[in-house]
């Protein structure tokens, strides 16, 4: 099932701003500069919390790392296997993480920026509930 994607009659500003959002930290412009345009409050809030997921995900990655290559390394014998394991969470699915957060932001920057509202899957409902 397709969502319909809708179309914003912003003006061209509006829509620069809530491209640029998508950069990290950058989402405080249209957070905070476009208070009363709907579009950019839309693609900001989005990118905030698109931007949380990524650090959250980020800062579990560098635990579970801790915990396999700094502690369990050490235990005899096999202790390669879990440096393994270290390695292959912190490189492989860091990348696919990494890869995932920038295909979305530029999906989004490119949607902002033909004035479309697109919703990130699974993201975008959480960026509705925040009241800013």
């Amino acid at each position: 099932m397709e969502e319909k994607i809708q179309t914003n009659k912003s003006s061209e500003n509006n829509r620069v701003s809530a491209a640029i959002g998508y950069i990290p930290f950058l989402f405080l412009i249209p957070i905070f500069v476009n208070r009363e345009d709907e579009f950019a409050q839309f693609h900001g809030k989005q990118s905030l919390v698109l931007f949380c997921v990524f650090i959250i995900v980020w800062i579990a990655l560098c635990l579970i790392n801790l915990i396999f290559s700094g502690i369990l390394s050490h235990i005899f014998v096999i202790g390669f296997l879990f440096k393994g394991i270290a390695w292959l969470i912190n490189n492989v699915i860091g990348a696919i993480t990494s890869l995932g957060y920038l295909v979305l932001a530029i999906m989004g920057i490119i949607n902002a920026g033909a004035g479309n509202y697109w919703r990130i899957p699974v993201i975008g409902a959480y960026s509705e509930r925040i009241k800013i």
